[in-house]
């Protein structure tokens, strides 16, 4: 009788615990840990197709294709021969101004608008500002405010009246703005030219859309004076 009672006992305790298993829940497996890679970063030119372009001395002129040597290294610059404009520029003095022309002028700015002049740039008739230098030009402010006393601003207009060493401008918003003149102010004239003036050792700014390896297919090109880079920025507005 003893016997059977340990046995029912032990039956018991088996059952019990089958069934404690049996309502358990399912352990959860844990997912392998897997480690995603990094998205791709797609390559970027910040130069291809970009409105930019290169300034350096001319040390090669195969056919349509200079060479331009730089402070960064060669540049190849492709010249279309349709509409690539050319401008050579001069020095020039007081005695080239005359109204009519159409002038750019950087300087020191007064309260009124007023300019004296460090730098007058003569352009050829029927053209208003250049296109802007690219980096490493001189700049004018942009921060400045146009009417700030000496903030260093300028002006673009058609030369109206001279009148000793100071010059009145009519702006293409119809506004008037005087020029002072200073001793140590730089005249340059711009003047038309054609391929044919390009010669090996002038100093170069070019503009136009420029591709990865840094090449640029040349929509305009200023020949400077030598010794000289780009000329200065255009005023806002002008």
């Amino acid at each position: 009788m003893k016997q059977r009672y340990t046995w029912s006992l032990t039956l018991l305790v088996v059952l019990l615990l089958m069934v404690a298993a049996a309502c358990a829940p399912a352990a959860t497996p844990t997912p392998a840990t897997t480690t995603n890679p990094a998205p791709a970063t797609p390559p970027t030119s910040p130069r291809n197709g970009g409105r930019r372009g290169a300034s350096g001395t001319l040390t090669k002129i195969n056919g349509d294709i200079l060479t331009l040597t730089t402070s960064q290294g060669s540049v190849t610059v492709k010249t279309i021969s349709d509409n690539t404009t050319v401008q050579n520029v001069t020095a020039g003095t007081l005695a080239d101004l005359h109204e009519g022309q159409y002038l750019i002028a950087t300087g020191s700015q007064d309260a009124n608008g007023n300019v004296t002049a460090t730098s007058i740039m003569i352009r050829p008739q029927g053209q208003g500002a250049p296109p802007i230098p690219f980096g490493g030009a001189t700049r004018t402010n942009p921060t400045a405010s146009p009417r700030s006393s000496g903030g260093r601003r300028g002006a673009g207009g058609t030369l109206t009246k001279i009148d000793g060493n100071t010059l009145t401008l009519t702006t293409s918003q119809g506004t008037v703005t005087l020029l002072f003149i200073a001793d140590n102010t730089t005249i340059q004239n711009f003047t038309t030219g054609t391929l044919a003036d390009l010669h090996e050792g002038q100093s170069l700014n070019v503009m136009g859309p420029q591709d990865a390896a840094g090449n640029v297919t040349a929509t305009s090109i200023i020949i400077q004076p030598q010794g000289q880079g780009a000329p200065p920025a255009p005023p806002p507005g002008s």
